[in-house]
């Protein structure tokens, strides 16, 4: 099966600065990548979400998801707002990073979104995020069944997945399975020298996590969709790293292909 691959922008903030959304989707396309998803941090985005509607007729490239992050009782309703009004984008990648008013006025303000998301054929997917309110998938997988919305889904971020060492691959995508909207990988390795001194990000042919253990799961479970690229203030010739994420992923879906058998993990 053959997965549509995308980059995460954040995959262009480099150590001496944050490259041109204009560069960002020039790169992504001449190397072949399908799409990219767009970060807005704290509601405030570093690229002008009116370029997003442009990005297909321009470069050919599916704007995957705008990622947003909730401090709840803080900038509420700046991501209100950001969902009120984006164009161009068709899913709501939502982390929920701090929280004044706890977990109830977590899920009120998921609640007071679904109707917005639901009137402007949008779609929302809770992101699990290591050192976030919502860390794990089976926190996400619970808000999820509590709502049971059409509208209201998960992320699965491989990356997030292992370096808070939630484990049990399988059986966590498999409870995620009905919800399950979009998926993001890099490759890691757990050392207090990574990201929060818990786990590295690195490009997806690196580290110890296994990718194509994690596609072969994908594909048992059905998913067909878009695979994002990972990335964090990698440094370096950023091009160079995102060809080798693209390589390396397209050619798991060759081997997978290739030898079905190879997917058998115990």
């Amino acid at each position: 099966m053959a997965h549509p691959i995308h980059a995460l922008d954040s995959f262009f903030y480099s150590s001496m600065g944050v490259y041109a959304f204009q560069t960002q989707c020039e790169m992504l396309a001449e190397l072949g990548y399908d799409g990219i998803t767009v970060a807005g941090w704290g509601g405030t985005p570093l690229t002008d979400l009116t370029l997003l509607p442009k990005v297909s007729e321009q470069h050919g490239l599916k704007v995957e998801g705008l990622y947003l992050v909730l401090h709840e009782g803080r900038n509420d309703a700046l991501i209100r707002r950001l969902v009120e009004t984006v164009e161009g984008v068709e899913l709501i990648e939502l982390a929920v990073q701090t929280s004044i008013n706890g977990t109830p006025a977590i899920l009120r303000f998921i609640e007071s979104l679904l109707p917005v998301i639901e009137r402007r054929g949008l779609r929302i997917a809770l992101y699990p995020h290591l050192h976030h309110v919502t860390q794990t998938t089976t926190q996400v997988v619970q808000i999820c069944e509590q709502f049971n919305h059409a509208s209201l889904g998960a992320s699965f971020n491989a990356y997030h997945w292992y370096a808070s060492e939630e484990g049990k691959l399988e059986q966590r995508l498999q409870a995620m399975k009905p919800w399950l909207m979009q998926v993001v990988t890099s490759g890691s390795a757990l050392s207090q020298l990574g990201w929060g001194g818990v786990a590295t990000m690195e490009p997806v042919d690196r580290g110890e996590m296994d990718n194509f253990a994690l596609v072969a799961a994908l594909n048992r479970i059905g998913y067909s969709g878009s695979i994002g690229v990972l990335g964090w203030d990698y440094g370096g010739d950023i091009y160079l790293k995102l060809e080798r994420c693209l390589t390396t992923l397209r050619d798991i879906d060759r081997r997978l292909e290739a030898h079905p058998t190879w997917t058998d993990f115990r």
